[in-house]
């Protein structure tokens, strides 16, 4: 009788394996999470308005302070869409008037401006125009609009009256391409981003000013040729209210600090010094401090700062935030704030109080009691002495050295992990696998040398950073090294591809969502934006064409070893799906077998269907456990 009672079934065994430990994540969980976005006050402090995603839309909802009710504004057809969860910290694209009556909004309908009424109700269009607007900006009077106009070949600084029926009138100069105007208290001047429309933001760019009465233009702040002496991010400026000054981020000094331009002498210095980048300044509506995000050791923090250098932290801590706004009177501040075990929602810092609140709460039922787990920063050095951060999230319950892990490498490749809130990082955490989100060389967060540092490098030194990484955890003993995956998406799609190819014994399996296989034929495919990313990373085409062909997977798709899943979006316009079947064919003709293709319908770059978002994880578990866990 003793024996039986001490009898413990195959299956629950079986289930203590990591890999096939029993969830309590699951996909339709995960489909279900909302992403929020910072918010506008309105003029009487009454109202906050923020961008709200789920599903495949974006819509703008009001928040009533005084009795925590929430209105869905948008209706007929959604805003601009919102980067999918998990991918990015969360951004809006909508303005509301001056009198807090209306609200404008790219439409994700037809890519264009709106007008509809604070209150809801029926949008019309703002103006006439070809191609798509965005980045859009109500004027201090509230009779004009300032935006993004987008068509072919031309990316320029329009404004446009609110009446309707009316042509849009152009303000850059249509030689560059162009990004979020930012208006003056007097309605007269305009301040943009604008970079040289063959290459990359990342890397020339500059400030202008313009007057509309006049119809000049003037740089204020030039980093054409001078390595990105301003910092790649359009919309990291803003006019002070008395019009003085312009708070603007810069590289000059080898991070990306806030400097302030003195408007009338053209003389700018450094108001914070630190070996931080800084995002979003925004001024107090009286004009004497500036609040700003502080990006350091991943984590996205709000900080303050006033004309004369003082600083203070406001909300400081293990977590990212976004999406800047102060209350009318001066007395509150508002961002979206997460961390890996928090979803995003709007929270909102008393000054007077300093204490910060949660405004919002998205909730579904059973994350709170999943058992999602705290992500920690850890550090490894590259075979070149270069140190790579990047960010370790492993399972409650240890079982040292009998971990699978994956390897979830970022896409830009400019861009950076960082301490938000990654639902697909716990899905399979939860499950027993041990997850890397390693910031490679090229990565933002850690100054303008590091991002540099990718130039020439791309798809070579950048992979043995990332191979480093994982080094780093064998050493440690925290995994099986025999079950190493490699899984990213876009621009860590090519990653994983680059990875399988080039050191094709270190990995069991790959994992690619909407990566680029082809760099030769990349350029003709993609969208206007990115078709010189290319080139301004690893030379011209034409002079380059060994150097492209050597870092492209499909040239090298004979040496793949792991079995390999390709995932891509019908729409995707950022990394066509053209990349994805040059790469089975590819594998094809090279005589592979070991591979799964999937295209999703009606998904663009970034995939935000919980149709979608569910398959996805269901897919990617399947094929994992066939051939990295049962092997």
């Amino acid at each position: 009788m003793g024996e039986t009672q001490n009898y413990v079934p195959k299956s629950v065994h079986a289930s203590q394996r990591p890999g096939y430990w029993t969830p309590t994540i699951t996909s339709g969980l995960v489909s279900q999470l909302r992403n929020v976005t910072g918010a506008v006050w309105s003029p009487d402090g009454r109202y906050l308005y923020y961008a709200h995603d789920f599903n495949g839309r974006a819509d703008i909802m009001r928040l009533d302070l005084s009795d925590k009710s929430i209105t869905q504004v948008t209706t007929d057809f959604p805003a601009a869409p919102i980067m999918m969860l998990g991918q990015t910290t969360a951004a809006f694209d909508f303005s509301l008037s001056p009198d807090g009556s209306q609200i404008v909004y790219p439409s994700q309908k037809d890519g264009k401006a709106h007008l509809i009424s604070s209150e809801g109700g029926v949008a019309k269009q703002l103006c006439l125009g070809e191609g798509a607007q965005g980045n859009v900006a109500f004027s201090p009077d509230g009779k004009q609009v300032a935006f993004t106009a987008i068509h072919e070949e031309i990316q320029v600084i329009a404004v446009a009256g609110t009446g309707g029926n009316q042509w849009p009138r152009i303000i850059s100069d249509p030689n560059y391409f162009a990004f979020t105007p930012r208006w003056f208290k007097d309605g007269k001047r305009l301040v943009y981003f604008e970079y040289d429309s063959s290459s990359m933001p990342s890397w020339e760019n500059r400030l202008v000013l313009a007057d509309l009465e006049t119809g000049q233009t003037k740089i204020l702040v030039d980093g054409l040729g001078k390595e990105a002496a301003f910092t790649y991010t359009a919309g990291n400026y803003a006019p002070s209210p008395d019009g003085k000054y312009l708070a603007y981020v810069s590289e000059v000094s080898g991070w990306g600090n806030i400097y302030l331009m003195d408007l009338a002498t053209g003389q700018s210095s450094r108001l914070v010094r630190e070996n931080a980048e800084h995002h979003e300044p925004v001024w107090s509506p009286d004009g004497t401090k500036l609040a700003y995000l502080k990006s350091q050791s991943s984590t996205m923090t709000v900080q303050m700062v006033t004309l004369d250098g003082q600083k203070q932290s406001v909300d400081e801590g293990q977590f990212v935030c976004v999406g800047l706004a102060w209350s009318p009177d001066g007395q509150h501040l508002t961002y979206a704030k997460q961390n890996p075990v928090t979803p995003p929602n709007l929270w909102m810092y008393d000054l007077a109080k300093n204490k910060s609140s949660q405004v919002t709460t998205y909730k579904v039922g059973g994350l709170d009691e999943a058992g999602l787990v705290m992500t920690e920063v850890v550090h490894w050095k590259s075979p070149d002495g270069l140190e790579i951060e990047g960010l370790l999230t492993k399972p409650a319950n240890l079982q040292k050295g009998k971990h699978p892990l994956l390897l979830y490498i970022h896409g830009g490749p400019i861009m950076q992990y960082n301490l938000r809130f990654e639902p697909s990082v716990q899905y399979w955490v939860n499950r027993g696998w041990v997850v890397l989100q390693p910031n490679f060389r090229g990565s933002t967060g850690y100054g303008r040398d590091f991002r540099r540092a990718l130039l020439n490098t791309w798809g070579d030194q950048d992979m043995l950073d990332s191979i480093a990484g994982v080094e780093f955890l064998k050493k440690e003993g925290l995994i099986d090294p025999s079950k190493v995956v490699s899984w990213g998406l876009s621009g860590g799609g090519y990653a994983t591809l680059r990875l399988l190819t080039g050191w094709p014994d270190l990995f069991k399996a790959g994992v690619a969502l909407e990566g680029v296989s082809n760099l030769v034929s990349f350029p003709d495919q993609v969208d206007r934006f990115c078709r010189f990313l290319i080139q301004d990373l690893l030379g011209n085409r034409s002079e380059n064409l060994a150097l492209y062909e050597e870092r492209s997977p499909t040239y090298m798709a004979g040496q793949i070893k792991a079995p390999l899943m390709i995932l891509m979006g019908e729409l995707d316009l950022r990394v066509p799906p053209k990349q994805g079947e040059e790469m089975v064919e590819a594998l094809e003709k090279a005589g592979k077998t070991d591979y799964e293709y999937h295209e999703y319908p009606g998904e663009a770059h970034g995939w935000r269907k919980t149709v979608t978002i569910k398959d996805y994880h269901e897919r990617m578990e399947r094929f994992l456990t066939k051939w990295v866990l049962e092997r």
